[in-house]
């Protein structure tokens, strides 16, 4: 009996957190991969990075962020960073792009930067 009703609770709770996912909107993840120059100074890296979180945190749109550094190995020699921001909707997103904010964001660092490519996609569940 007592298994029976384990059961019964385990599938309950993960049928529950199931359609919860499945009811949460899809988040628009905003994906930017700059690869910098060879010769870029290193503060001048972190200032790229410091741009990308403080433009984050600042502008509402971002729903959360997260970035990283790409390992270099065989396949990649370039030093390239990671930057992903997700947000509620392609709208937001539009926000964010046109904001002062981010119109001065992509200025920082374009000397020390070779190349910019950016995704955007759904977050499928």
């Amino acid at each position: 009996m007592k298994t029976k009703l384990l059961s019964f609770a385990l599938m309950f709770a993960f049928g529950t957190q199931l359609q919860a996912q499945e009811k949460a909107p899809k988040m628009l993840k905003h994906v930017v991969t700059v690869t910098f120059k060879a010769d870029a100074p290193a503060k001048g890296v972190k200032e790229v990075d410091d741009s990308f979180k403080n433009l984050a945190v600042k502008r509402k749109e971002v729903k959360a962020y997260e970035w990283g550094v790409v390992p270099k190995n065989v396949r990649n020699k370039a030093n390239k960073h990671v930057y992903v921001s997700s947000f509620a909707s392609e709208k937001e997103l539009e926000k964010y792009g046109a904001s002062p904010e981010h119109q001065n964001h992509i200025k920082i660092g374009a000397s020390i930067i070779e190349k910019v490519e950016a995704v955007d996609f759904y977050v499928e569940k």
